[in-house]
């Protein structure tokens, strides 16, 4: 039975519920959510307008002060690396940061939920698409179906999809140019 976009079902076992999807109980029954949760569109604009103005090479401190910004929380730092909890409305809501050179130079936010729906993923990614270009203006270009954005500062931001999630991924001014350098080069195409 659905109610208002949610399944209602009168036990787990009739339904086989995905483990990764949200559940709980109404009046007896397991309800699950359908619709995979995401950041904000106010979330999404904050991290695209926090790196479109950073200026590249963007050391520890500074990139410390842009998390504390966006309101991510510290959770584990390394010589190689920063993870934070964004605080997004995800199940899994992760930043992990690569380090290269004591400058950052790769940002992967997970701006969807953790899940198998291959269709709810796809939905979630045009969603963040339509937000980010509301933003930031058309795609520059894509590879294998993943767009992404140029900053004016250099740096760039990917829409990713990989298997399980829907990924935010901001890239330094050096990574993105050793990219360009390869597109030029016909390296890496669609």
């Amino acid at each position: 039975m659905w109610i208002a976009g949610i399944e209602v079902t009168t036990s787990v076992s009739e339904n086989g519920l995905d483990p990764s999807s949200r559940t709980f109980a109404f009046l007896g029954r397991i309800i699950r959510m359908t619709a995979l949760a995401r950041a904000t569109d106010a979330q999404i604009d904050a991290v695209c307008d926090a790196f479109a103005t950073v200026s590249w090479p963007l050391d520890r401190g500074d990139f410390t002060a842009v998390a504390e910004r966006l309101g991510w929380q510290l959770k584990v730092e390394t010589s190689s690396g920063v993870q934070h909890r964004s605080g997004y409305p995800v199940n899994l809501p992760t930043v992990r940061s690569l380090i290269a050179e004591q400058a950052v130079s790769q940002v992967t936010v997970a701006v969807s939920d953790k899940s198998d729906d291959r269709a709810g993923l796809r939905s979630v990614a045009l969603d963040v698409q339509s937000a980010l270009s509301r933003h930031l203006g058309q795609p520059s270009g894509a590879h294998a179906g993943d767009p992404f954005w140029e900053l004016d500062n250099g740096g760039r931001i990917w829409l990713k999809t990989v298997p399980k999630k829907v990924l935010l991924v901001v890239e330094g001014q050096r990574f993105a140019d050793v990219e360009r350098r390869e597109e030029r080069l016909g390296l890496g195409a669609d």
